[in-house]
């Protein structure tokens, strides 16, 4: 080998390992990132709506410098909270029903739904704390509440869901709202809020015969997620 065949060699081998370089930097950012953001949900599920900076930084075993290297606030992370939550829940929300009744349809998505919101009560909260300060928050809470009602409306019958004093009220009754009511203010276990959610939904069932079959509603898809706002 002569002395530009060297000279190359060294060149290329310097490039390689300079690039591999470049590579373990950016696996070991996105594991850092990964822990971050694994942290909070942690915290939030545990029962911490608020958790600081401090909080995460220790939960996730690094410093707090590096939390805001990776986000720049707290409202960057929250928006990588939501992101999971949606690819954690939709699939569930999408999940194809097994009953072909219209009231056994309906009563199996509302179970369903119960069995969800327990998961995502804790983000809830979170999002409650949250959502008056940021614009972000506040549109999904109002994007959760539209595929709530989407989902509703596309399993009655059309005479109940022209019966708007109906609807709303059933929508507020199998909402995630009124299931925080049950767990948290009154105490109850997941089955007895569940019971309750069920009784009185099949009491207002049998209030309103239909007479029409639902509406064939295509089944409501994911919002996309809002533009970063402060």
């Amino acid at each position: 080998m002569d002395l530009t065949d060297l000279n190359v060699f060294r060149k290329e081998t310097d490039a390689v390992a300079a690039a591999s370089a470049i590579d373990g930097r950016l696996h070991r950012s996105v594991k850092t990132r990964e822990k971050i953001v694994v942290a909070f949900i942690h915290l939030i599920g545990q029962g911490n709506p608020s958790p600081t900076a401090e909080h995460i930084a220790s939960e996730a075993k690094v410093g707090l410098r590096t939390v805001f290297r990776h986000f720049e606030d707290m409202e960057t992370l929250y928006r990588e909270i939501t992101q999971r939550l949606d690819e954690l829940m939709m699939p569930l929300v999408h999940k194809p029903l097994q009953s072909t009744d219209w009231r056994d349809r309906l009563m199996e998505s509302i179970e369903r739904r119960c069995d969800i919101f327990d998961h995502i009560a804790p983000f809830h909260t979170a999002a409650q704390l949250h959502m008056h300060e940021s614009r972000h928050i506040l549109l999904q809470v109002q994007r959760r509440v539209k595929i709530e009602k989407d989902i509703l409306a596309r399993l009655i019958p059309a005479n109940l869901l022209a019966n708007p004093v109906f609807f709303e009220s059933l929508s507020m009754l199998v909402s995630l709202e009124t299931w925080m009511r049950l767990r948290s203010l009154q105490r109850l276990s997941a089955d007895q809020s569940k019971t309750i959610v069920m009784r009185v939904v099949e009491s207002m069932l049998a209030s309103h015969a239909p007479a029409t079959l639902p509406l064939p509603l295509p089944l409501p898809l994911p919002l996309p997620l809002p533009v970063p706002v402060p």
